[in-house]
């Protein structure tokens, strides 16, 4: 790992790639059981972490995929529905609030994602509210 990205030239390269040896460590937690889940697990927050700290436009493509799979990866791996949410809503409005410096092609690309993104946020709010609803009846 180290070896390839001493070779890496930009920095969004760099979060590229760790972004997706963070998804290879999150695909492994979908099957892994037992200790392995926990190092997929570890490995996995430490790369996207890695690749976070990289500073990036926050509208870029790199930027917010890296947004989109780092929430669902709290979400649906760790059970963190609140850090999720919290994490994509910043990503979000950050990139909202630059989307109109972008180029027509960047623009395009942003906006896809963006688009995943608010809908997960949408779908997360809503079961969110749901537990809470089935919660009070209990």
């Amino acid at each position: 790992m180290t070896h390839v990205l001493s070779k890496t030239t930009s920095d969004e390269s760099k979060s590229v790639f760790s972004k997706m040896v963070a998804d290879y460590h999150r695909y492994t937690c979908e099957i892994a059981v037992g200790d392995r889940l926990e190092t997929a697990k570890n490995e996995a927050k430490k790369y996207y972490e890695e690749a976070n700290n990289i500073e990036m436009n926050p509208c870029s493509a790199a930027k917010l995929g890296l947004a989109l799979n780092y929430s669902v990866f709290y979400y649906e791996v760790l059970k963190d529905r609140q850090q999720a949410c919290k994490y994509a809503d910043t990503a979000l409005n950050s990139a909202l609030s630059k989307i109109d410096e972008l180029g027509e092609n960047e623009f395009r690309d942003a906006k896809s994602i963006i688009e995943m993104i608010k809908e997960n946020l949408n779908l997360w709010q809503m079961e969110e509210a749901g537990n809470q609803i089935a919660q009070e009846d209990a």
